[in-house]
């Protein structure tokens, strides 16, 4: 990378703030943020949907001047990178079948050929955002790269990732108020690419993000996107759920952050919570606590349902479950998922590609998807920019390497791997048949869209 072409701009549209992120893609695959910026939002993004287009178009505007504006590396910004999170967003399997002579070489020509029938079986009002290829079948036998085989029949098969169209209407018509060029980015494929390792893709783990009105699940086998889906639930259901206690907006938030805890109580361990006295604990605490966990249990329970739904058999997801999001760091949550997955659990480490500056400041479970954009942006998003010096690390030298004269030995640190996978246009034929309906609808039918 040279000149401009390593700035990249990313925006979240949350459901609380919308983010802006400038940063720069260094030699080695991580990221250095220049700039960030945000601003709250109340019901302009509703559940990962953009609502009110004119007020989103703005605040979007504005985090983009900002960000031009900053005092260190001012820029002119030319395209940003904008996440895709609305909570329809679900996968469908879609399966492509063609025959051959047995006697003619497969071509490129053949899977893309493939590739453009599965708009043939997508089902009836899914908007297509990517779509994933998963492996081909050649007389029967699996075939990763079929190239130049001389098969009588391909199968391939494809993973089908899509939501309402109400979904990309209303962020176009939002974007198109902005005078710069956007490119999408799936939101929970974001998330992902900030907190899984190149070890959890391969041996098979799912990426989740807690958000304040969603909740993403990606799930990762072989180095491939096995399953994506959004759900209508997050952090800000629990505040919602404790204003029946006859308390405002700001004092259930306040009460979710210094009460709140995915367990009950009497399953928690007196020795990791020492201030748990049930004797002692008052009747309105228990019942913030009732309030709290039913709704989490809630939550994690159509989690599991989705990674069930994923077709891969959680017991093959070697690495478990990855967390991140603002509502992740409630209280209790690993142990909650644990139980009721029996698969390991730990917390993204949302900083682990950044560049080591960076990770006091941004390394957070509620920057995690902004970051995993910044990470899957791949063209250059600024002009006219200062040019950054490059990081200073400091290098600790062992004592007996300084006596002797040794120079300290630095590792080169591994470069990302972003998975490639086809954009689509953003007006996609809808073709008919969504055999799909009868699993989603409790899910995901809902009249505000």
């Amino acid at each position: 990378m040279n000149g401009v072409s390593d700035y990249v701009v990313a925006i979240d549209l949350g459901s609380s703030k919308i983010v802006g992120c400038l940063g720069k893609k260094e030699v080695d695959g991580k990221i250095r943020i220049l700039a960030m910026e945000q601003v709250p939002v109340k019901t302009e993004v509703s559940r990962g949907v953009v609502h009110n287009i004119e007020e989103v178009s703005k605040s979007v505007q504005d985090l983009i001047q900002l960000l031009s504006d900053n005092k260190d590396y001012p820029c002119k910004i030319d395209q940003i990178y904008v996440g895709l999170n609305g909570y329809t967003i679900r996968t469908v399997d879609i399966n492509c079948t063609t025959n051959l002579s047995g006697e003619e070489l497969v071509t490129e020509r053949h899977l893309d050929e493939l590739y453009d029938e599965t708009r043939a079986q997508v089902p009836e009002n899914l908007d297509v955002m990517e779509v994933f290829t998963q492996e081909f079948l050649l007389d029967g036998k699996l075939d990763l790269n079929p190239v130049g085989s001389m098969p009588q029949r391909i199968e391939g098969h494809y993973k089908i990732v899509g939501g309402k169209s109400t979904i990309m209407r209303n962020l176009e018509a939002c974007l198109e108020r902005i005078p710069c060029h956007h490119e999408n980015v799936l939101g929970p494929l974001a998330s992902a690419e900030a907190i899984l390792r190149l070890e959890d893709k391969s041996k098979g783990s799912v990426a989740i993000d807690f958000g304040a009105e969603t909740t993403s699940v990606c799930v990762y086998k072989g180095n491939l996107v096995r399953y994506i889906s959004v759900l209508p639930f997050g952090g800000s259901n629990i505040t919602k759920d404790l204003l029946q206690l006859n308390i405002d907006d700001e004092e259930a938030e306040n009460l979710k952050l210094s009460k709140g805890t995915a367990l009950h109580f009497e399953d928690q361990d007196p020795e990791e919570r020492e201030d748990v006295n049930l004797e002692k604990t008052s009747k309105f605490d228990k019942e913030v606590n009732d309030i709290i966990v039913a709704r989490i249990e809630e939550i994690v329970e159509n989690l599991w349902a989705q990674i069930r739904y994923s077709g891969i058999e959680p017991q093959k997801l070697a690495e478990g479950l990855v967390i991140t999001g603002g509502a992740s760091k409630l209280p209790g949550l690993i142990e909650l998922l644990r139980k009721k997955t029996d698969m390991p659990v730990r917390l993204g480490n949302a900083g682990e590609y950044l560049t080591a500056g960076n990770f006091d400041q941004y390394a957070k479970p509620e920057f995690a998807l902004a970051i995993g954009i910044l990470l899957l942006g791949k063209e250059g998003c600024c002009s006219a920019c200062i040019p950054v010096e490059p990081e200073v690390k400091k290098i600790e030298v062992p004592m007996e390497q300084t006596l002797g004269g040794f120079d300290s030995l630095v590792k080169e640190e591994p470069k990302l791997k972003v998975q490639k996978v086809h954009k689509e246009p953003k007006e996609p034929k809808k073709p008919k048949n969504n055999p799909f309906r009868g699993i989603f609808k409790t899910i995901f039918d809902d009249e505000d869209l």
